[in-house]
Protein backbone atom coordinates (compact mmCIF):
# COMPACT_ATOMS: atom_id res chain seq x y z
CA UNK A 1 0.00 0.00 0.00
CA UNK A 2 1.45 3.34 -1.04
CA UNK A 3 1.54 6.40 1.19
CA UNK A 4 -0.98 9.14 0.55
CA UNK A 5 0.75 12.51 0.73
CA UNK A 6 -2.07 14.68 2.14
CA UNK A 7 -2.81 12.30 5.02
CA UNK A 8 0.82 11.97 6.09
CA UNK A 9 1.57 15.66 5.82
CA UNK A 10 -1.58 16.68 7.67
CA UNK A 11 -0.90 14.27 10.49
CA UNK A 12 2.77 15.14 10.72
CA UNK A 13 2.31 18.89 10.61
CA UNK A 14 -0.18 18.65 13.44
CA UNK A 15 2.58 17.11 15.52
CA UNK A 16 5.46 19.19 14.19
CA UNK A 17 3.91 22.62 14.13
CA UNK A 18 6.42 25.39 13.45
CA UNK A 19 9.95 25.36 14.78
CA UNK A 20 11.01 28.94 15.49
CA UNK A 21 14.52 27.75 16.33
CA UNK A 22 15.34 26.49 12.83
CA UNK A 23 18.33 28.11 11.09
CA UNK A 24 17.38 30.06 8.01
CA UNK A 25 19.11 30.46 4.69
CA UNK A 26 20.27 33.83 3.46
CA UNK A 27 17.89 35.67 1.13
CA UNK A 28 19.35 39.14 1.63
CA UNK A 29 22.32 38.93 -0.77
CA UNK A 30 21.81 41.82 -3.17
CA UNK A 31 23.71 42.33 -6.39
CA UNK A 32 23.67 45.54 -8.38
CA UNK A 33 24.24 46.54 -11.97
CA UNK A 34 23.20 43.97 -14.56
CA UNK A 35 22.36 41.50 -11.77
CA UNK A 36 20.01 43.77 -9.82
CA UNK A 37 16.99 41.87 -8.51
CA UNK A 38 13.52 42.21 -10.00
CA UNK A 39 11.41 44.01 -7.42
CA UNK A 40 8.03 42.83 -6.27
CA UNK A 41 6.54 46.16 -7.38
CA UNK A 42 7.87 45.83 -10.93
CA UNK A 43 6.74 42.22 -11.06
CA UNK A 44 3.25 43.28 -9.95
CA UNK A 45 3.13 45.88 -12.72
CA UNK A 46 3.36 43.16 -15.38
CA UNK A 47 0.19 41.87 -17.09
CA UNK A 48 -1.16 38.79 -15.24
CA UNK A 49 -0.08 36.37 -17.99
CA UNK A 50 3.45 37.75 -17.89
CA UNK A 51 3.50 37.41 -14.11
CA UNK A 52 2.55 33.76 -14.55
CA UNK A 53 5.23 33.24 -17.20
CA UNK A 54 7.90 34.83 -15.00
CA UNK A 55 6.79 32.77 -11.99
CA UNK A 56 7.17 29.57 -14.00
CA UNK A 57 10.47 30.74 -15.46
CA UNK A 58 11.80 31.15 -11.93
CA UNK A 59 10.35 27.89 -10.66
CA UNK A 60 10.97 26.01 -13.91
CA UNK A 61 14.68 26.78 -13.70
CA UNK A 62 14.59 24.86 -10.40
CA UNK A 63 12.59 22.00 -12.03
CA UNK A 64 9.35 23.13 -10.37
CA UNK A 65 6.20 24.92 -11.49
CA UNK A 66 2.92 26.45 -10.34
CA UNK A 67 -0.40 25.51 -11.92
CA UNK A 68 -2.76 28.12 -13.34
CA UNK A 69 -5.33 26.88 -10.85
CA UNK A 70 -3.02 27.75 -7.94
CA UNK A 71 -1.68 30.99 -9.39
CA UNK A 72 -4.92 32.59 -10.60
CA UNK A 73 -8.45 32.96 -9.32
CA UNK A 74 -10.04 30.88 -12.06
CA UNK A 75 -13.55 31.44 -10.73
CA UNK A 76 -13.34 34.88 -12.31
CA UNK A 77 -13.72 35.51 -16.04
CA UNK A 78 -10.74 34.08 -17.95
CA UNK A 79 -10.59 37.38 -19.81
CA UNK A 80 -9.84 39.17 -16.53
CA UNK A 81 -7.36 36.87 -14.80
CA UNK A 82 -5.95 38.10 -11.52
CA UNK A 83 -3.10 36.48 -9.54
CA UNK A 84 -4.04 35.15 -6.12
CA UNK A 85 -1.06 36.81 -4.45
CA UNK A 86 0.38 40.34 -4.56
CA UNK A 87 3.63 39.13 -2.93
CA UNK A 88 4.38 36.04 -5.02
CA UNK A 89 8.00 36.85 -5.91
CA UNK A 90 8.91 37.77 -2.33
CA UNK A 91 7.07 34.70 -1.05
CA UNK A 92 9.16 32.38 -3.24
CA UNK A 93 12.37 34.07 -2.19
CA UNK A 94 11.45 33.77 1.49
CA UNK A 95 10.38 30.14 1.05
CA UNK A 96 13.78 29.29 -0.45
CA UNK A 97 15.41 30.63 2.71
CA UNK A 98 13.31 28.48 5.08
CA UNK A 99 14.78 25.23 6.31
CA UNK A 100 12.41 22.41 7.10
CA UNK A 101 12.81 20.67 10.43
CA UNK A 102 14.49 17.25 10.48
CA UNK A 103 11.14 15.67 11.27
CA UNK A 104 9.52 17.48 8.33
CA UNK A 105 12.26 16.29 5.97
CA UNK A 106 11.77 12.75 7.26
CA UNK A 107 8.08 12.93 6.36
CA UNK A 108 8.89 13.67 2.73
CA UNK A 109 11.77 11.20 2.55
CA UNK A 110 9.42 8.52 3.90
CA UNK A 111 6.90 9.33 1.17
CA UNK A 112 9.59 9.24 -1.51
CA UNK A 113 11.40 6.11 -0.38
CA UNK A 114 8.93 4.31 1.91
CA UNK A 115 11.37 4.35 4.85
CA UNK A 116 10.81 1.66 7.49
CA UNK A 117 11.21 2.04 11.26
CA UNK A 118 15.00 1.69 10.93
CA UNK A 119 15.20 4.31 8.20
CA UNK A 120 15.82 1.85 5.38
CA UNK A 121 14.07 2.19 2.00
CA UNK A 122 10.91 0.09 1.72
CA UNK A 123 9.95 -0.11 -1.98
CA UNK A 124 6.53 -1.59 -1.19
CA UNK A 125 5.52 1.67 0.53
CA UNK A 126 7.49 4.13 -1.62
CA UNK A 127 5.98 6.71 -3.94
CA UNK A 128 8.79 6.12 -6.45
CA UNK A 129 10.72 3.10 -7.68
CA UNK A 130 14.50 3.45 -7.75
CA UNK A 131 17.36 1.29 -8.91
CA UNK A 132 17.96 -1.40 -6.28
CA UNK A 133 20.76 -3.40 -7.90
CA UNK A 134 23.67 -4.12 -5.58
CA UNK A 135 26.38 -3.80 -8.24
CA UNK A 136 27.97 -0.36 -7.92
CA UNK A 137 28.87 -0.42 -11.60
CA UNK A 138 25.20 -0.42 -12.60
CA UNK A 139 23.27 1.02 -9.65
CA UNK A 140 22.07 4.53 -10.53
CA UNK A 141 20.02 5.19 -7.42
CA UNK A 142 22.41 7.98 -6.41
CA UNK A 143 21.38 9.87 -9.57
CA UNK A 144 17.67 9.28 -9.03
CA UNK A 145 17.09 10.30 -5.40
CA UNK A 146 18.13 13.96 -5.98
CA UNK A 147 15.50 14.38 -8.71
CA UNK A 148 12.81 12.86 -6.51
CA UNK A 149 13.66 15.20 -3.65
CA UNK A 150 13.68 18.26 -5.91
CA UNK A 151 10.24 17.18 -7.14
CA UNK A 152 8.66 16.22 -3.82
CA UNK A 153 10.08 18.64 -1.27
CA UNK A 154 7.97 21.78 -0.86
CA UNK A 155 9.50 25.04 -2.10
CA UNK A 156 12.02 25.45 0.69
CA UNK A 157 15.72 25.81 1.32
CA UNK A 158 16.01 22.01 1.50
CA UNK A 159 14.69 21.73 -2.06
CA UNK A 160 16.92 24.61 -3.13
CA UNK A 161 20.01 22.94 -1.66
CA UNK A 162 19.35 19.68 -3.51
CA UNK A 163 18.73 21.55 -6.76
CA UNK A 164 21.94 23.59 -6.39
CA UNK A 165 23.89 20.41 -5.66
CA UNK A 166 22.36 18.76 -8.73
CA UNK A 167 23.37 21.70 -10.93
CA UNK A 168 26.90 21.79 -9.50
CA UNK A 169 27.49 18.07 -10.01
CA UNK A 170 26.75 18.68 -13.68
CA UNK A 171 29.39 21.41 -14.01
CA UNK A 172 33.06 20.92 -14.80
CA UNK A 173 33.85 22.05 -11.23
CA UNK A 174 32.21 19.14 -9.42
CA UNK A 175 31.26 16.47 -11.94
CA UNK A 176 31.91 12.98 -10.54
CA UNK A 177 32.63 11.96 -14.16
CA UNK A 178 30.92 8.57 -14.02
CA UNK A 179 31.95 7.89 -17.64
CA UNK A 180 35.60 7.38 -16.60
CA UNK A 181 36.97 3.93 -15.76
CA UNK A 182 38.46 5.23 -12.49
CA UNK A 183 35.11 6.44 -11.11
CA UNK A 184 31.95 4.69 -9.97
CA UNK A 185 28.66 5.39 -8.25
CA UNK A 186 30.37 5.77 -4.89
CA UNK A 187 31.95 8.94 -6.26
CA UNK A 188 28.55 10.23 -7.41
CA UNK A 189 27.03 9.59 -4.00
CA UNK A 190 30.00 11.06 -2.13
CA UNK A 191 30.26 14.17 -4.31
CA UNK A 192 26.55 14.85 -4.11
CA UNK A 193 26.45 14.36 -0.35
CA UNK A 194 29.55 16.55 0.05
CA UNK A 195 27.84 19.38 -1.82
CA UNK A 196 24.47 19.00 -0.09
CA UNK A 197 26.15 19.07 3.33
CA UNK A 198 28.24 22.14 2.58
CA UNK A 199 25.45 24.02 0.80
CA UNK A 200 23.11 23.29 3.69
CA UNK A 201 25.65 24.61 6.19
CA UNK A 202 26.34 27.72 4.12
CA UNK A 203 30.02 26.86 3.82
CA UNK A 204 31.94 29.62 1.99
CA UNK A 205 32.84 28.92 -1.64
CA UNK A 206 36.58 29.01 -1.00
CA UNK A 207 36.28 26.50 1.81
CA UNK A 208 34.13 24.14 -0.26
CA UNK A 209 36.69 24.11 -3.06
CA UNK A 210 39.60 23.77 -0.62
CA UNK A 211 37.89 20.71 0.87
CA UNK A 212 37.11 19.19 -2.53
CA UNK A 213 40.56 19.51 -4.07
CA UNK A 214 42.22 16.74 -1.97
CA UNK A 215 39.19 14.43 -2.09
CA UNK A 216 39.30 10.95 -3.58
CA UNK A 217 36.49 11.87 -5.98
CA UNK A 218 38.60 14.74 -7.40
CA UNK A 219 41.74 12.57 -7.64
CA UNK A 220 39.81 9.82 -9.43
CA UNK A 221 38.98 12.34 -12.15
CA UNK A 222 42.40 14.06 -12.42
CA UNK A 223 44.39 10.80 -11.77
CA UNK A 224 48.00 12.14 -11.78
CA UNK A 225 49.82 14.84 -9.75
CA UNK A 226 50.55 17.05 -12.77
CA UNK A 227 47.05 16.74 -14.18
CA UNK A 228 45.64 17.34 -10.70
CA UNK A 229 47.39 20.72 -10.65
CA UNK A 230 46.40 21.51 -14.23
CA UNK A 231 42.72 20.80 -13.56
CA UNK A 232 42.79 22.87 -10.36
CA UNK A 233 43.87 25.88 -12.43
CA UNK A 234 41.37 25.21 -15.21
CA UNK A 235 38.31 24.24 -13.19
CA UNK A 236 38.49 26.80 -10.40
CA UNK A 237 40.53 29.68 -11.81
CA UNK A 238 39.71 29.54 -15.51
CA UNK A 239 43.39 29.45 -16.45
CA UNK A 240 43.99 27.21 -19.47
CA UNK A 241 47.58 28.01 -20.51
CA UNK A 242 49.44 26.64 -17.51
CA UNK A 243 51.87 24.02 -18.82
CA UNK A 244 54.82 25.15 -16.69
CA UNK A 245 52.65 25.88 -13.66
CA UNK A 246 51.06 22.43 -13.97
CA UNK A 247 54.48 20.79 -14.15
CA UNK A 248 55.59 22.60 -10.97
CA UNK A 249 52.29 21.85 -9.25
CA UNK A 250 52.83 18.21 -10.12
CA UNK A 251 56.21 18.32 -8.38
CA UNK A 252 54.56 19.74 -5.24
CA UNK A 253 52.01 16.91 -5.34
CA UNK A 254 54.46 14.16 -6.31
CA UNK A 255 54.18 12.24 -3.04
CA UNK A 256 50.51 11.55 -3.87
CA UNK A 257 49.29 9.14 -6.53
CA UNK A 258 46.20 7.21 -7.55
CA UNK A 259 46.45 3.42 -7.41
CA UNK A 260 45.45 1.17 -10.28
CA UNK A 261 42.14 -0.53 -10.94
CA UNK A 262 43.35 -3.64 -9.14
CA UNK A 263 43.91 -1.63 -5.96
CA UNK A 264 40.58 0.19 -6.20
CA UNK A 265 41.74 3.61 -7.42
CA UNK A 266 42.74 4.92 -4.00
CA UNK A 267 45.03 7.81 -2.99
CA UNK A 268 48.43 6.66 -1.73
CA UNK A 269 51.66 8.39 -0.66
CA UNK A 270 55.23 7.64 -1.78
CA UNK A 271 57.15 8.59 1.41
CA UNK A 272 59.19 10.99 -0.75
CA UNK A 273 57.49 14.39 -0.47
CA UNK A 274 58.80 17.38 -2.36
CA UNK A 275 61.09 19.70 -0.36
CA UNK A 276 62.03 22.28 -2.99
CA UNK A 277 59.70 25.32 -3.29
CA UNK A 278 58.03 25.72 -6.68
CA UNK A 279 56.89 29.05 -8.15
CA UNK A 280 53.38 28.88 -9.62
CA UNK A 281 51.07 31.50 -11.14
CA UNK A 282 53.83 34.08 -11.08
CA UNK A 283 53.77 35.01 -7.39
CA UNK A 284 53.20 31.92 -5.24
CA UNK A 285 55.79 29.50 -3.90
CA UNK A 286 54.49 26.07 -2.94
CA UNK A 287 56.20 22.99 -1.56
CA UNK A 288 53.36 20.55 -0.94
CA UNK A 289 50.02 19.73 -2.51
CA UNK A 290 48.33 21.38 0.49
CA UNK A 291 50.13 24.58 -0.46
CA UNK A 292 48.74 24.26 -3.99
CA UNK A 293 45.22 23.82 -2.63
CA UNK A 294 45.61 26.91 -0.44
CA UNK A 295 46.78 29.04 -3.38
CA UNK A 296 43.89 27.95 -5.62
CA UNK A 297 41.22 28.33 -2.94
CA UNK A 298 42.50 31.78 -1.98
CA UNK A 299 43.15 33.09 -5.48
CA UNK A 300 41.45 36.34 -6.65
CA UNK A 301 40.23 34.62 -9.83
CA UNK A 302 38.29 31.93 -7.98
CA UNK A 303 35.01 33.79 -7.30
CA UNK A 304 34.79 35.26 -10.84
CA UNK A 305 35.47 31.81 -12.32
CA UNK A 306 32.86 30.09 -10.14
CA UNK A 307 30.31 32.77 -11.01
CA UNK A 308 31.05 32.34 -14.72
CA UNK A 309 30.83 28.53 -14.55
CA UNK A 310 27.38 28.76 -12.93
CA UNK A 311 26.07 31.61 -15.09
CA UNK A 312 26.92 29.60 -18.22
CA UNK A 313 23.95 27.33 -17.52
CA UNK A 314 21.45 30.19 -17.21
CA UNK A 315 22.62 32.70 -19.80
CA UNK A 316 23.75 31.28 -23.14
CA UNK A 317 27.26 31.98 -24.37
CA UNK A 318 27.21 33.48 -27.87
CA UNK A 319 29.67 35.53 -29.91
CA UNK A 320 27.35 38.51 -29.52
CA UNK A 321 26.86 38.55 -25.76
CA UNK A 322 30.35 38.17 -24.29
CA UNK A 323 30.51 41.77 -23.02
CA UNK A 324 26.98 41.54 -21.64
CA UNK A 325 27.76 38.28 -19.84
CA UNK A 326 30.93 39.79 -18.40
CA UNK A 327 28.89 42.69 -17.03
CA UNK A 328 26.55 40.17 -15.41
CA UNK A 329 29.48 38.31 -13.83
CA UNK A 330 31.18 41.51 -12.69
CA UNK A 331 27.96 42.77 -11.09
CA UNK A 332 27.66 39.64 -8.97
CA UNK A 333 31.35 39.47 -8.06
CA UNK A 334 31.43 43.16 -7.09
CA UNK A 335 28.63 42.49 -4.62
CA UNK A 336 30.86 40.09 -2.67
CA UNK A 337 29.19 36.66 -2.79
CA UNK A 338 30.53 34.29 -0.16
CA UNK A 339 28.46 31.17 -0.76
CA UNK A 340 27.15 29.30 -3.78
CA UNK A 341 23.69 30.20 -2.53
CA UNK A 342 24.53 33.88 -2.97
CA UNK A 343 25.44 33.36 -6.62
CA UNK A 344 22.45 31.18 -7.48
CA UNK A 345 20.04 33.56 -5.75
CA UNK A 346 21.53 36.59 -7.49
CA UNK A 347 21.12 34.99 -10.93
CA UNK A 348 17.65 33.52 -10.41
CA UNK A 349 16.03 36.64 -8.99
CA UNK A 350 17.80 39.15 -11.19
CA UNK A 351 15.67 41.41 -13.33
CA UNK A 352 17.88 40.53 -16.27
CA UNK A 353 17.30 36.78 -16.03
CA UNK A 354 13.58 36.89 -15.29
CA UNK A 355 12.65 39.61 -17.77
CA UNK A 356 15.22 39.59 -20.58
CA UNK A 357 16.98 36.23 -20.91
CA UNK A 358 15.64 33.83 -23.52
CA UNK A 359 17.21 30.38 -23.79
CA UNK A 360 16.35 26.72 -24.44
CA UNK A 361 14.95 24.75 -21.51
CA UNK A 362 16.74 21.61 -20.45
CA UNK A 363 14.64 18.45 -20.38
CA UNK A 364 14.44 18.56 -16.57
CA UNK A 365 13.36 22.21 -16.64
CA UNK A 366 10.63 21.44 -19.16
CA UNK A 367 9.36 18.02 -18.11
CA UNK A 368 9.59 18.42 -14.34
CA UNK A 369 8.02 21.89 -14.25
CA UNK A 370 5.11 20.54 -16.31
CA UNK A 371 4.67 17.73 -13.79
CA UNK A 372 3.81 20.41 -11.23
CA UNK A 373 1.81 22.62 -13.57
CA UNK A 374 -0.28 19.73 -14.93
CA UNK A 375 -0.73 18.31 -11.41
CA UNK A 376 0.84 14.96 -12.28
CA UNK A 377 0.56 11.96 -9.97
CA UNK A 378 2.95 8.99 -10.45
CA UNK A 379 0.27 6.62 -9.16
CA UNK A 380 -1.67 7.17 -12.41
CA UNK A 381 0.93 4.85 -14.05
CA UNK A 382 0.87 6.86 -17.25
CA UNK A 383 3.24 5.01 -19.59
CA UNK A 384 6.84 5.83 -18.78
CA UNK A 385 5.80 8.85 -16.71
CA UNK A 386 5.06 6.70 -13.67
CA UNK A 387 6.69 5.69 -10.37
CA UNK A 388 9.88 4.84 -12.27
CA UNK A 389 10.20 8.23 -13.97
CA UNK A 390 13.54 9.16 -12.39
CA UNK A 391 14.92 5.68 -12.91
CA UNK A 392 13.98 5.90 -16.58
CA UNK A 393 15.60 9.33 -16.89
CA UNK A 394 18.96 8.20 -15.50
CA UNK A 395 19.43 4.64 -16.77
CA UNK A 396 20.94 3.76 -20.12
CA UNK A 397 17.78 1.98 -21.14
CA UNK A 398 17.03 3.31 -24.61
CA UNK A 399 13.56 4.37 -23.49
CA UNK A 400 11.97 7.71 -24.26
CA UNK A 401 12.91 9.49 -21.02
CA UNK A 402 16.60 8.51 -21.14
CA UNK A 403 18.64 11.70 -20.61
CA UNK A 404 21.66 10.01 -22.16
CA UNK A 405 19.79 9.72 -25.47
CA UNK A 406 19.32 13.50 -25.34
CA UNK A 407 23.06 14.15 -24.90
CA UNK A 408 22.24 15.37 -21.40
CA UNK A 409 23.10 12.53 -19.06
CA UNK A 410 23.50 13.58 -15.46
CA UNK A 411 26.70 13.54 -13.35
CA UNK A 412 28.43 11.63 -16.14
CA UNK A 413 30.77 13.72 -18.25
CA UNK A 414 34.34 14.54 -17.19
CA UNK A 415 33.91 18.16 -18.25
CA UNK A 416 30.35 18.31 -16.93
CA UNK A 417 27.40 19.04 -19.15
CA UNK A 418 28.13 21.57 -21.86
CA UNK A 419 26.21 24.72 -20.90
CA UNK A 420 24.14 24.74 -24.11
CA UNK A 421 21.22 22.27 -24.16
CA UNK A 422 21.94 19.78 -27.00
CA UNK A 423 19.68 20.71 -29.92
CA UNK A 424 21.23 18.55 -32.63
CA UNK A 425 18.75 16.48 -34.64
CA UNK A 426 19.00 13.25 -32.64
CA UNK A 427 19.17 14.79 -29.17
CA UNK A 428 16.26 17.14 -29.72
CA UNK A 429 14.19 14.47 -31.47
CA UNK A 430 14.49 12.30 -28.36
CA UNK A 431 13.71 15.29 -26.11
CA UNK A 432 10.62 16.25 -28.14
CA UNK A 433 9.40 12.66 -28.40
CA UNK A 434 9.66 12.13 -24.65
CA UNK A 435 7.78 15.33 -23.80
CA UNK A 436 5.12 14.89 -26.46
CA UNK A 437 4.41 11.17 -26.30
CA UNK A 438 5.00 10.38 -22.66
CA UNK A 439 3.49 13.49 -21.05
CA UNK A 440 1.49 15.82 -23.27
CA UNK A 441 -0.35 13.27 -25.40
CA UNK A 442 -0.79 10.85 -22.51
CA UNK A 443 -3.85 12.27 -20.77
CA UNK A 444 -3.55 9.92 -17.78
CA UNK A 445 -0.40 11.85 -16.86
CA UNK A 446 -2.42 14.98 -16.11
CA UNK A 447 -6.20 14.51 -16.28
CA UNK A 448 -6.62 13.01 -12.78
CA UNK A 449 -8.54 9.93 -11.65
CA UNK A 450 -6.57 7.40 -13.74
CA UNK A 451 -5.40 4.16 -12.12
CA UNK A 452 -5.76 5.32 -8.49
CA UNK A 453 -4.13 8.65 -9.25
CA UNK A 454 -5.21 11.74 -7.34
CA UNK A 455 -6.54 15.09 -8.51
CA UNK A 456 -5.24 16.23 -11.88
CA UNK A 457 -5.56 19.18 -14.19
CA UNK A 458 -9.11 18.32 -15.30
CA UNK A 459 -10.64 15.69 -13.00
CA UNK A 460 -10.43 14.92 -9.31
CA UNK A 461 -9.26 11.60 -7.91
CA UNK A 462 -12.75 10.16 -8.38
CA UNK A 463 -12.66 10.95 -12.11
CA UNK A 464 -15.21 13.76 -11.66
CA UNK A 465 -14.63 16.94 -13.64
CA UNK A 466 -13.46 19.83 -11.49
CA UNK A 467 -16.09 22.57 -11.05
CA UNK A 468 -13.63 25.27 -12.10
CA UNK A 469 -13.09 23.44 -15.41
CA UNK A 470 -16.72 22.49 -15.92
CA UNK A 471 -17.83 26.12 -15.80
CA UNK A 472 -15.50 27.15 -18.63
CA UNK A 473 -16.71 27.80 -22.16
CA UNK A 474 -14.74 25.96 -24.90
CA UNK A 475 -12.77 29.14 -25.61
CA UNK A 476 -11.95 29.61 -21.93
CA UNK A 477 -10.96 25.96 -21.65
CA UNK A 478 -8.58 26.27 -24.60
CA UNK A 479 -7.02 29.36 -22.97
CA UNK A 480 -6.72 27.42 -19.71
CA UNK A 481 -4.85 24.63 -21.51
CA UNK A 482 -2.53 27.11 -23.22
CA UNK A 483 -1.82 28.80 -19.89
CA UNK A 484 -1.04 25.42 -18.38
CA UNK A 485 1.10 24.23 -21.28
CA UNK A 486 3.04 27.36 -22.16
CA UNK A 487 2.00 30.22 -19.85
CA UNK A 488 0.09 32.25 -22.42
CA UNK A 489 -3.39 32.22 -23.88
CA UNK A 490 -4.12 31.08 -27.42
CA UNK A 491 -3.69 33.66 -30.17
CA UNK A 492 -6.74 34.73 -32.18
CA UNK A 493 -5.67 32.53 -35.10
CA UNK A 494 -5.05 29.54 -32.85
CA UNK A 495 -8.41 29.99 -31.15
CA UNK A 496 -10.29 30.23 -34.45
CA UNK A 497 -8.61 27.15 -35.91
CA UNK A 498 -8.94 25.02 -32.76
CA UNK A 499 -12.59 25.91 -32.26
CA UNK A 500 -13.25 24.87 -35.86
CA UNK A 501 -11.31 21.64 -35.29
CA UNK A 502 -13.27 20.77 -32.13
CA UNK A 503 -16.66 21.73 -33.58
CA UNK A 504 -19.26 19.60 -35.38
CA UNK A 505 -18.39 17.73 -38.59
CA UNK A 506 -16.16 18.13 -40.46
CA UNK A 507 -14.56 18.85 -37.06
CA UNK A 508 -13.93 16.34 -34.29
CA UNK A 509 -17.36 16.92 -32.74
CA UNK A 510 -15.92 17.68 -29.28
CA UNK A 511 -18.26 20.66 -28.81
CA UNK A 512 -21.98 21.16 -29.34
CA UNK A 513 -24.59 23.90 -29.27
CA UNK A 514 -27.04 23.89 -26.34
CA UNK A 515 -29.74 26.56 -26.56
CA UNK A 516 -27.55 28.66 -28.81
CA UNK A 517 -24.48 28.37 -26.55
CA UNK A 518 -21.39 26.36 -27.56
CA UNK A 519 -20.25 23.97 -24.81
CA UNK A 520 -17.82 21.09 -24.47
CA UNK A 521 -19.49 17.74 -25.01
CA UNK A 522 -19.67 15.50 -21.97
CA UNK A 523 -16.58 13.31 -21.72
CA UNK A 524 -14.58 15.32 -24.24
CA UNK A 525 -12.50 17.54 -21.98
CA UNK A 526 -9.61 15.08 -21.96
CA UNK A 527 -9.78 14.72 -25.77
CA UNK A 528 -9.56 18.48 -26.23
CA UNK A 529 -6.63 18.60 -23.80
CA UNK A 530 -4.77 15.83 -25.62
CA UNK A 531 -5.08 17.49 -29.03
CA UNK A 532 -4.30 20.97 -27.67
CA UNK A 533 -1.20 19.75 -25.87
CA UNK A 534 -0.16 17.84 -28.99
CA UNK A 535 -0.30 21.14 -30.88
CA UNK A 536 1.60 22.95 -28.12
CA UNK A 537 4.31 20.26 -28.13
CA UNK A 538 5.11 21.21 -31.75
CA UNK A 539 5.71 24.91 -31.06
CA UNK A 540 9.37 25.98 -30.74
CA UNK A 541 8.48 28.33 -27.87
CA UNK A 542 7.48 25.31 -25.76
CA UNK A 543 11.18 24.50 -25.51
CA UNK A 544 12.36 27.98 -24.48
CA UNK A 545 12.27 30.22 -21.48
CA UNK A 546 10.89 33.36 -23.07
CA UNK A 547 11.72 36.99 -22.41
CA UNK A 548 9.10 39.47 -21.25
CA UNK A 549 10.87 42.41 -22.87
Amino acid sequence: MRFKLPLIIAASMAVLGCDPGLPEGSNDFAAGGTAVALSQAEYNSLPPEDQYMVANKLLGTMFRGVSAEDFFNLNADMANLQPNSATYLDDIKNALARNMSHAEVLVYDTIIDGLDAEGNPDPANAKYEFDTRADLESNRRSKQIPLARIKEYPISRDMFVHWMAYVLTNTIMFSPAEEMESTDYTDIQNMYRFLVTNLDEGTPIRQVIRSNLPSLARWRVSRSPENHALEAYELYLGLFETEEDSFRGGIACKDLYLTSDGDGYLIRRTDYPNTEPQLILGTNYITTCDDLYDVVAGHPLLIPRVTEAILNYFVEVTVDNLDYRQQFINSIVASGPETFEDIFTAILFSREYLMNVERPKSFEENMMSLLDILQWDPAANAGQVDEEIFRRMTEYNGQALDLGAMGWDTMTYKIGRIPAVPLDGLSFANYHRALREQLLRNDCSYEGGCNNGGDGLIFDGNDVIKPVVEQMSPEEYIDFLFLSGMQRKATAVEMTDLMALYGPAPGLNYTQDVDGVTVVRSGRHDDIARVTFDYISRLPEQYYFRAVN
